[in-house]
């Protein structure tokens, strides 16, 4: 069905009502008009009058049906077949008594024409169903005149007929424009309803339009992180939710209009200065920022940019306005950290001069002490000379711990021994007013673990359950056996360990104190690094990031328990040994220095004194040493009489290409002389450790180090295939 079909069944379809109505009153005329008409019958034609009253009774009566079946009908169609059956009917009623009565000279001619009229007029038809019928009908007239035969036809009949057939013409043109001008109206009522209909529908999209437009600019402005301000005319006209809690967070009610100059400095001079340059020069003030106390005393940072904007009743800006506290602390936490850096990187360089001192020490006093052998009194302060020299070394370890570049040493320890050691340190930096109770349990047994490190998780510990009690209180260290899952940090499980971590015993170790406690919003980040709640200059908020990582390092678990006001309970759980595990590296100590094996050892330092005692030292353990000052020495030495070198023992810290240059160049150049390497060396970063493995190292060792514990060592390697 094309458009115009399409158009016109339409049409039909709005033409129904007025069609059905017309059709109504056409066969209501019909069963009224033709009835009372019956008097023409009686005055022109009374012998015909009874059988003209049955007639017209008959079409009265097939009109009352069909106005019945118009009444039902639903549809343009069924309605339009009714009108022209009721047509037909008194359409044919006349022409009956037309045909009785000598159609020449009837005047029944003229009720036909009523009829014509009457179905033109009243039935709103297109214009070929009205020549259609118009024509049937008339032929039909026409057809019954000369069916009686009669050839005289007088004049009056064509009169009549010419009347007619130019009424009917009249009639036809008058339906044909009629119905052209009902179409027509329709067409433009429809294209009138299609575009109200369009016009209703962009109205209906434009309110959406707008209202999305609302929604999202208010969702924009409404969730901004930044807080957005609009002033004019010298006052805060609107304010975002952020810009209302940065006010309030600086003390200034969000009551809207807010003059600016009742607001309290800077942010007054800040944000008023850039409102006369945007309003006054309709210049923007871009990434400006100022420095406040909020309403607790503390320093808030924040950053602004103010754009000038024109609205109807004046000149405007818009006011950006973020709070830049925490990226403040950011920035002074990565310079704080930066800063701690470069102490570690002096720490280590520190540490290495310092353990090349002490190895220079400890060699002289261990060859003063061979000499001292019967001299009880000279080997006696040499051995005090010893101890103090081995503090000094932890010393200088805690430096290297502190640069987190060390090398753990570990060996199995006896907790409750190392806690009683610790104690007599903790008096001197706990206040007397704090008082310190050991509750070690006698079956806690030996763990495996770096004693400085031990011994550096315990202090940190202590020193912070020290600032927790400024007015005093009570410190309790306890050890027990333990075989409860232990905790990891806050207190989550670590049952998605393996099976074996959790089953095997645990030494716990528990620091309690009964200080001020820890807030729960806290306790979730006390092991993260540089967080502290101490003031600036009085925490680096290392402390317990250095214990975290040291107990991971060693296996271990660390749980806190506190609450506000109650004090804080911190328990260490370190995998348990047994005390038999220590008597391998004790042996060490026992071995003979040993006999003459003629092995030659290049011994490489860049320190004199080192390289003396160590010759020395080593000559005495039966071995041939030969001694160089560097790495490029080294290289000569090996190249000339490489075949006789069977063990390295060297130093990385050296100047020059330095010990991994001089590692890379001899495997490069005399990896099949298989000499095997040592390094002896006062500063180990952790982080050369793949590259010397890399690169065939077989033992590492730590200055400085009694010549009795490498002696073994050197035999160990030695003797290694």
């Amino acid at each position: 069905m094309n458009s115009r079909d399409r158009l016109a069944r339409e049409f039909q379809d709005d033409l129904f009502p007025v069609l059905k109505k017309t059709v109504g009153i056409g066969l209501i005329l019909i069963i009224l008009l033709v009835p009372a008409f019956s008097w023409v019958d009686y005055y022109y034609y009374p012998e015909y009058f009874k059988k003209f009253f049955y007639y017209r009774l008959t079409a009265a009566g097939l009109a009352a049906i069909l106005f019945y079946f118009n009444l039902k009908s639903r549809n343009y169609r069924t309605t339009k077949i009714i009108g022209v059956i009721g047509y037909y009917v008194v359409s044919f009623c006349i022409i009956f008594m037309i045909k009785d009565v000598n159609g020449f000279g009837t005047p029944y001619y003229a009720g036909l024409l009523m009829v014509f009229v009457g179905f033109i007029s009243i039935l709103p038809l297109d214009f070929k169903t009205h020549l259609f019928h118009i024509f049937v009908v008339y032929a039909c007239y026409v057809a019954s005149v000369f069916m009686n035969g009669f050839t005289d036809v007088p004049p009056l009949f064509w009169v009549n007929n010419v009347f007619l057939i130019s009424s009917l013409a009249i009639l036809l043109v008058a339906s044909f424009f009629n119905y052209r001008l009902r179409f027509a109206e329709f067409a433009s009522r429809k294209k009138l309803i299609e575009a109200e209909e369009s016009l209703r529908q962009y109205a209906d999209r434009l309110r959406e339009n707008v209202k999305e437009s609302k929604y999202r600019y208010a969702s924009v402005v409404n969730n901004a992180r930044e807080g957005i301000i609009i002033i004019k005319k010298g006052t805060i006209d609107f304010c975002n939710p952020r810009a209302k809690e940065i006010l309030h967070s600086v003390g200034i009610e969000d009551d809207i209009p807010i003059y600016l100059d009742l607001l309290p400095d800077p942010i007054a001079g800040e944000i008023g200065h850039a409102y006369d340059k945007a309003a006054l020069k309709n210049e923007n003030t871009l990434n400006k920022e100022f420095c406040m106390a909020d309403e607790f005393g503390r320093n808030r940072y924040f950053e602004y940019t103010v754009v000038p904007i024109r609205q109807k009743n004046g000149p405007a800006c818009v006011l950006f306005l973020r709070d830049i506290t925490s990226k403040k602390q950011m920035e002074d936490e990565l310079i704080q950290s930066q800063k701690m850096e470069a102490v570690g990187l002096m720490a280590g360089g520190v540490a290495h001069d310092l353990n090349n001192v002490f190895q220079i020490v400890s060699g002289y006093v261990q060859m003063g002490m061979e000499l001292a052998k019967n001299d009880s009194k000279l080997a006696y302060y040499l051995g005090q000379i010893e101890k103090t020299v081995g503090r000094a070394a932890n010393v200088a370890k805690q430096l290297l711990i502190f640069a987190r570049k060390d090398e753990s040493k570990k060996e199995v320890i006896d907790v409750n021994a190392q806690i009683v050691s610790l104690t007599k340190l903790l008096h001197r930096v706990i206040p007397k007013m704090i008082q310190i109770d050991l509750r070690l349990s006698a079956d806690a047994g030996y763990i495996l673990a770096d004693p400085v490190k031990f011994e550096q998780v315990l202090l940190n510990l202590c020193i912070n359950a020290r600032d927790a009690m400024p007015d005093g209180g009570r410190l309790e260290i306890s050890t027990s056996k333990s075989k409860e899952f232990p905790y990891d940090k806050g207190g989550d499980s670590i049952s998605k360990e393996k099976p074996e971590k959790i089953k095997k015993e645990h030494v716990c170790i528990k620091i309690a104190d009964s200080g001020c406690g820890i807030d729960p919003n806290v306790k979730t980040r006390i092991f993260d690094p540089f967080f502290t709640t101490k003031e600036k200059g009085k925490g680096t908020g290392l402390g317990l990031a250095i214990v975290y990582g040291i107990v991971k390092d060693h296996n271990g678990f660390i749980k806190c328990e506190s609450e506000p006001g109650k004090g804080t309970t911190f328990s260490i759980f370190f995998p348990s040994v047994k005390d038999e595990e220590e008597q391998d590296d004790k042996s060490h100590d026992q071995q003979d220095m040993g006999t003459e094996t003629n092995e030659r050892i290049l011994l490489v330092d860049d320190e004199e004194q080192i390289r003396d005692i160590g010759a020395d030292m080593l000559k005495k353990a039966g071995y041939d040493v030969v001694a160089v000052d560097s790495g490029e020495a080294a290289l000569d030495f090996i190249k000339e009489k490489g075949s006789s070198v069977s063990l390295i023992l060297l130093d990385l810290n050296m100047p020059g290409m330095g010990g991994l240059k001089f590692l890379e160049r001899m495997r490069e150049k005399y990896s099949h002389l298989g000499i095997k390497v040592i390094i002896c060396t006062g500063f180990f970063d952790n982080e050369w450790q793949s590259t010397v493995e890399r690169m065939g190292v077989n033992k590492i060792v730590s200055k400085p180090f009694k010549f009795s514990e490498i002696v073994p060592i050197i035999k160990e390697v030695l003797s290694s295939k």
